[in-house]
């Protein structure tokens, strides 16, 4: 699976999975990413279905449960509160845990930009709807570089 699967999937359920526990969200640590520091990023992961996200329940994770998150939830305060928090996002990570790592800025651009070229049914949260989302995460993107 890659980027542009998992967002056609959310945007089809209109939901995001994860794995929660009472320690909290199902993380990981990044491969390819690094604090300032020389530590690597935190990971938080998400999956684009209800199957995958068991799956995925195994080894560290096997005592989480699976929930779910509106769509708009997810692209308007979670990935926009990761940009703060400054943590990757993990796609379809499997038990291993590898998965698709991704900037929380690029999936937003990228999820925004899908939902605007399809047309797909999107009820926004806070914004004024898709092309509000799609500017604000452009001009982070932009005064972060």
């Amino acid at each position: 699976m890659d980027t542009k699967d998992f967002i056609e999937q959310i945007i089809a359920n209109q939901k995001v999975y994860l794995l929660t526990s009472e320690e909290g969200f199902a993380v990981t640590f990044s491969e390819d990413f690094e604090y300032e520091d020389g530590s690597n990023l935190e990971v938080i992961c998400f999956w684009s279905s209800e199957n995958k996200a068991q799956e995925a329940r195994q080894n560290q994770w096997e005592n989480h449960k699976i929930e779910s998150l509106d769509l708009n939830v997810f692209l308007e305060e979670w990935l926009f509160g990761m940009i703060e928090e400054v943590s990757m996002a993990g796609l379809d990570f499997n038990a291993e845990p590898k998965g698709l790592e991704i900037s929380p800025i690029d999936l937003i651009i990228e999820i925004a930009h899908t939902i605007k070229q399809s047309n797909a049914n999107y009820s926004p949260l806070h914004s004024k709807g898709v092309g509000n989302i799609m500017q604000v995460a452009l001009e982070i993107k932009e005064s972060i570089n």
